[in-house]
Formats: C-alpha cells, sequence, structure tokens
C-alpha cells in the first residue's frame, strides 16, 4: 500500500480580496471594463482564463501597473 507523500504548498491560500474580476480591475484602474478585457486578451495585463472568464490576481495586476514582476523578490 503506497501513500501520498505530504506536500507543502509553495503559495499561500488565496482569499477573494486576491482574485479580481474584470469589473473590480476597471474599478481599481479607473478604466472601462472592456478596455481591461482588451488589455487582457492582447496581455498587456495579466489575467488568466477560467472557461469564458477572465480572473486577475491583485498582486500581479499591482506589480504590472507599478513596471515591475509579480514573483515576489524585492527589487
Amino acid at each position: 500500500m503506497s501513500t501520498m507523500p505530504a506536500t507543502i504548498p509553495t503559495h499561500p491560500r488565496l482569499t477573494r480580496e486576491d482574485v479580481l474580476d474584470g469589473r473590480q480591475v476597471a474599478e481599481l484602474l479607473h478604466l472601462p471594463t472592456s478596455t481591461v478585457l482588451e488589455y487582457a486578451r492582447r496581455g498587456l495585463l495579466p489575467a488568466h482564463k477560467l472557461g469564458r472568464r477572465w480572473i486577475f490576481l491583485r498582486d500581479e495586476v499591482e506589480a504590472a501597473v507599478r513596471g515591475r514582476p509579480a514573483d515576489g523578490s524585492a527589487a
């Protein structure tokens, strides 16, 4: 009988405040929702497609707006 080794997550758990939809990003950046979604499609804003929905991670969006990578390393 084999057992699965316990794995330690490398990323902290995401909360509702960490995951945004297009409307929330639009409010955050003071842009129309259509512009945010177009920027996501073009790769200008970091986003993840889940089915037909786009989701955004707050840290990635904030880092992109500030012009630095969102990998967690200090500059």
